[in-house]
């Protein structure tokens, strides 16, 4: 974990420290959020808890966060330009970022350390440019 504020908090133990995960498991996450919270003909989450992750709370649309996710925040410009209006995402402190388009049943993840090694820089913008390259290389209809 590389979260220089979650140490400081509760002897290092804290719930903003992040999702640790690898590519597959976030794919098949993705792969379940996009089939109404069922994966490989199982019930995972309720369509019902999907709809509410990923709807906007009324009367706080103007914040563009879910419960659980970005929609058009100031930190969904992981989403890039070309994915469907409804797509929804996260970012995470070391330049990770996942977005999942429901329209264009498609998932863009990107896993990376870019703290490393000294804590500087960032990757906003590859973000966009790699939500981009895979809108762009899925057929869209």
């Amino acid at each position: 974990m590389h979260d220089p504020l979650a140490r400081k908090l509760n002897h290092g133990i804290s719930g903003n420290a992040g999702l640790f995960s690898d590519a597959k498991d976030l794919a098949l996450f993705s792969a379940m959020l996009l089939n109404h919270g069922t994966l490989n003909n199982k019930r995972v989450l309720s369509p019902l808890a999907v709809n509410t992750l990923t709807t906007l709370p009324i009367g706080l649309s103007e914040y563009g966060r879910t419960p659980g996710w970005d929609l058009f925040s100031s930190y969904s410009s992981n989403q890039g330009d070309l994915l469907g209006p409804n797509a929804y995402g996260h970012t995470g402190y070391t330049g990770t970022s996942i977005v999942i388009d429901p329209d264009n049943q498609v998932a863009v993840i990107l896993l990376t350390n870019r703290v490393h090694p000294d804590d500087k820089g960032s990757v906003a913008r590859l973000r966009a440019l790699v939500a981009n390259v895979v809108a762009g290389a899925v057929k869209f209809e």
